[in-house]
């Protein structure tokens, strides 16, 4: 009985070596296959960047003098858009003192419409006239489009 135990166990220990190796041969070699490939794919991938890289490097050279004339352009337009906006509040402020000095009053625009028409000539008053500190001179954004074109 002994030596059927024995038999028994030996079985679980005898070892194919070279199958055994034969298989983590075959995996390794599946790997460096792969690795292979990989690597390949790397240096496509590698090789298309530095064309494209090229590539949009001489475009960036090419187009550079029109990229900063367009940035130009596109800063004059921002002061036009600056000195018209200026120029629109400082006339909202005068329309807007305008309508204090005469009466106007913005919620009825229907009775601030005939109001003049309706008034009583005796009670007219003598409306203020500008005086040369009053007026204002708009400031010109021409002269923007005439310095960008230089």
């Amino acid at each position: 009985m002994l030596k059927e135990v024995v038999n028994d166990y030996a079985e679980y220990l005898k070892l194919d070596l070279c199958n055994e190796f034969q298989t983590i041969q075959n995996v390794i070699d599946n790997m460096i296959t792969r690795l292979e490939e990989l690597t390949s794919v790397l240096q496509m991938i590698k090789l298309k960047n530095k064309d494209c890289s090229i590539a949009i490097t001489e475009d960036i050279c090419r187009h550079r003098n029109e990229v900063t004339i367009l940035s130009k352009k596109i800063f004059t337009l921002s002061e036009i858009v600056s000195k018209l906006q200026q120029n629109v509040e400082m006339l909202e402020k005068r329309v807007e003192k305008a309508e204090l000095d005469f009466g106007v009053q913005t919620d009825n625009k229907l009775k601030s419409l005939f109001k003049p028409f309706l008034k009583r000539k005796d009670s007219q008053s003598v409306s203020p006239s500008i005086t040369a500190q009053d007026k204002f001179v708009f400031s010109s954004v021409l002269d923007k489009f005439e310095e960008s074109d230089k």
